[in-house]
């Protein structure tokens, strides 16, 4: 006996590469629901009257806008929301952690010695809101201001309007801005409009203003000159989750109290932030023999000597350019190496430990789980998690 077809309408667009990947993933799901049938629209008001009369028994949305929300809530069928994009919707929500999002790129230019930041990103998206406050409070404790301005960008035809009548508004904050500047947009489109701005006004990236956009879209980031930095954030794995809950709601459990929402991945560095904007030539010189020897088990000591400087004066100087103790900076290092053995490697913990400059595995794993609060091994089963998808 056949059983019955179950009609999922996706009003997710395809035009940029996070969308392409969460319908991946929500493929990845369905892939031996063999009854489950897709009909996929762009999140417009246009297509609703047409999703009605096909009668979906479920729905994933980007709900991009209120209008569009209570459009696709008058249709009083199981739903999940992949855009955060409108706050206090009482809707089931499956999206990446937009406050691990901002933290991320506060650390990746504070790692990079940045004293002055800009937020360019949505007016009204809350996720845009939440990327922003998280990004302005990670660098409020590291003593630092970040100065925003907003564009409408989300819908194609309304931010093409907006971007025309805010060109010149753009350009006069870019200008305005102390250099070196750090700029995260809330996502690669603007950021890639604002890089075209800066190669008009004769603005250089990185080294006048680094640019980081989100979602990794290798299409956006390549048509840039130099290509843009990303944060990845996990599309693929944000669509299985999506459609697994749809699942669930269809077949009538109780929706999650609170939003699902899943870490970024990395930063992917690319040329537009590719650089240190700290121009005291030792502790540039510290930083680079960290980088490159931090798994030799070098010591403060080590570095010092490397800049050709006395400890307590280059100990001076990190805590003012790069706002931590060189200590620290070792650390950190060496846990970025760990995350990307564990995640790009099936090395057990003593190789790991040797290959990122740990004595030993169990110092390893607490210095790892002071820095990300996680263990190793929590952290590579998240990792391979998200790799799957």
């Amino acid at each position: 006996m056949k059983s019955e077809s179950r009609r999922i309408a996706l009003l997710i667009g395809q035009d940029v590469g996070f969308c392409r990947d969460m319908i991946r993933g929500i493929r990845a799901y369905a892939i031996d629901k063999r009854n489950w049938v897709f009909q996929n629209g762009p999140p417009e008001s246009s297509v609703i009257e047409a999703f009605r009369q096909w009668k979906p028994h479920g729905i994933i949305a980007q709900l991009l806008t209120a209008d569009l929300a209570r459009e696709v809530l008058r249709l009083r069928k199981p739903l999940v929301d992949t855009s955060c994009s409108v706050p206090r919707l009482r809707v089931p929500i499956v999206d990446a952690d937009h406050q691990a999002v901002g933290r991320m790129a506060a650390e990746h230019f504070l790692e990079r010695g940045y004293r002055h930041f800009g937020f360019f990103g949505s007016p009204w998206a809350h996720y845009s809101k939440l990327r922003e406050a998280s990004f302005r409070q990670r660098l409020a404790e590291a003593g630092h201001t970040v100065s925003a301005c907003y564009v409408e960008y989300l819908l194609r035809a309304a931010a093409l309007i907006e971007w025309k009548h805010a060109a010149g508004r753009v350009r006069r904050w870019l200008e305005g801005l102390p250099k070196p500047v750090a700029i995260v947009a809330a996502n690669d489109i603007p950021a890639r409009e604002l890089a075209d701005t800066c190669l008009r006004i004769g603005l250089r990236v990185p080294d006048d203003v680094a640019l980081l956009g989100v979602d990794n879209d290798d299409l956006e980031c390549g048509l840039t000159s130099p290509p843009l930095s990303s944060v990845a954030t996990p599309a693929r794995r944000i669509g299985y989750e999506a459609a697994e809950l749809l699942d669930e709601l269809m077949a009538g459990k109780p929706p999650p109290r609170e939003p699902i929402f899943l870490p970024p991945v990395a930063v992917v560095t690319r040329q537009s932030t590719d650089t240190l904007a700290i121009h005291d030539a030792a502790v540039v010189a510290a930083l680079n023999f960290i980088r490159g020897h931090a798994a030799d088990e070098i010591r403060v000591d080590d570095v010092a000597r490397h800049a050709a400087q006395g400890r307590r004066m280059l100990e001076y100087k990190f805590r003012d350019l790069v706002g931590h103790t060189i200590l620290e900076e070792i650390r950190r290092v060496r846990v970025q190496w760990v995350k990307q053995l564990l995640s790009d490697t099936d090395l057990a913990m003593p190789a790991i430990a040797r290959r990122s400059g740990f004595s030993t595995p169990q110092r390893m794993s607490v210095v790892f789980r002071q820095v990300t609060g996680l263990t190793p091994s929590a952290y590579r089963q998240q990792a391979q998690v998200r790799n799957d998808y």
